[in-house]
């Protein structure tokens, strides 16, 4: 009976091991088997959901949108005063003959929305001012400044100017008479090119020089 009673205590004391030994906590943060199924979210747990292809760190991101290519200030700026220049009378230049081809490879050429003269383009006026200098008397100049397409029509008409006047400041710092040279501005109506694209547009930010002869 002695014997019945102690083998039952160390079966009893056995099942008590096992029990206690099946009832200890899963590791945490174990790697999921492949294939096996998601545990159930608890509170505070956000499911992971992917919402199309995956994407690194930072690559879904909305970045700032930088100055558009084509964004302009359209707020037109006074054209200031000329300091030291004088202007030339109106009358000395009209019904004059003119000649557009002679100077037509020292169109000066302009920075996007700017209106000072590139040093890569200087040449270009000195050699205009050398001819005209050892030119017949009586020959004059009209600059013309031109603008690409981008901006308003207020903008671009006195931007237009300004390159043009820029180029009639260099002009007479070179010993050019202020009273030999007229300015006018186009703006954006008359391309160089008719293209919508930064070659064309290279193209149109220009100013022009037109050879003014002697009235017959």
């Amino acid at each position: 009976m002695k014997k019945l009673n102690l083998a039952f205590l160390l079966t009893l004391v056995l099942a008590l091991a096992m029990v206690g030994t099946g009832c200890k906590q899963r590791p945490k943060n174990m790697t999921p088997i492949p294939g096996s199924k998601p545990a159930v979210e608890g509170p505070g747990r956000a499911p992971f959901v992917t919402q199309g292809p995956a994407t690194s760190p930072g690559q879904g991101a909305t970045l700032p949108a930088g100055p558009s290519p084509q964004a302009v200030d359209v707020t037109p700026p006074a054209v200031g005063p000329e300091g030291q220049i004088e202007h030339a009378g109106l009358d000395q230049f009209e019904g004059r003959p003119a000649n557009r081809e002679v100077f037509r490879d020292f169109t000066v050429y302009f920075d996007y929305d700017r209106s000072e003269v590139k040093a890569s383009e200087r040449n270009k006026i000195e050699s205009v001012a050398t001819q005209i200098k050892n030119g017949p008397a009586g020959q004059d100049l009209l600059i013309e400044g031109h603008c690409d397409e981008r901006g308003t029509e207020e903008y671009n008409r006195a931007l237009g100017e300004r390159r043009a006047l820029a180029v009639r400041e260099y002009l007479v710092n070179l010993g050019i008479a202020a009273s030999r040279i007229r300015t006018i501005s186009y703006g954006e109506d008359r391309p160089a090119s008719a293209g919508h694209d930064e070659a064309a547009w290279s193209m149109n930010r220009r100013g022009e020089f037109v050879l003014l002869l002697p009235r017959e």
